[in-house]
């Protein structure tokens, strides 16, 4: 792998689509509705071209555990789809009980749920590109190249270290918070 190789990859991470609120249309939609927008605007977000990032057993299981708010027939408002696309962003970290914890306060206050999605999205994206200055400063102070198989090693280990970091924080803030 070469050095460019690799700024492809992060640019291609940073550019990965989001559904913003804006996208979401204000009428309520059915569950296979729901599934196609997320496969219409989120499809790039796969790590396989099979997986999906939507079903209707995780759907269900969402409501069951009380993460999405009660749903009222058989179609989800704007403000539900927007809690799946939060639970989707947060999933591949927390465990739904962790999501429920935080998500619950947000729930039972008059938070606008479309301007904190869209906030999250915003900080996200700024987070993204600090990673991209983040990568480049870890090769060069560490004089990293990574046709090197150690080098290569030693991002690739970092950077999942950092990632395992990152969830510890998250999950210790959550705990925090409930104490």
């Amino acid at each position: 792998m070469n050095k460019e190789l690799l700024e492809n990859i992060i640019e291609k991470e940073s550019q990965k689509s989001s559904l913003v609120s804006k996208d979401i249309p204000d009428l309520d939609l059915y569950m296979d509705q729901i599934m196609t927008l997320f496969e219409t605007h989120l499809a790039n977000n796969k790590k396989n071209e099979e997986d999906k990032l939507l079903t209707k057993t995780m759907i269900n299981n969402y409501s069951k555990a009380k993460v999405i708010t009660p749903v009222k027939g058989k179609k989800y408002t704007k403000e539900q789809i927007i809690q799946m696309l939060i639970i989707y962003q947060l999933k591949n970290n927390l465990s739904i009980q962790e999501i429920k914890e935080l998500l619950t306060p947000i729930y039972e206050s008059d938070t606008d749920l479309s301007l904190l999605y869209d906030h999250f999205i915003d900080i996200k994206q700024v987070m993204n590109h600090q990673l991209q200055k983040l990568i480049q400063q870890i090769l060069e102070d560490f004089n990293l190249q990574i046709e090197n198989q150690e080098d290569f090693f030693l991002l690739v280990a970092s950077l999942s270290s950092l990632s395992h970091s990152l969830t510890n924080i998250a999950e210790a803030l959550i705990n925090e918070k409930k104490s």
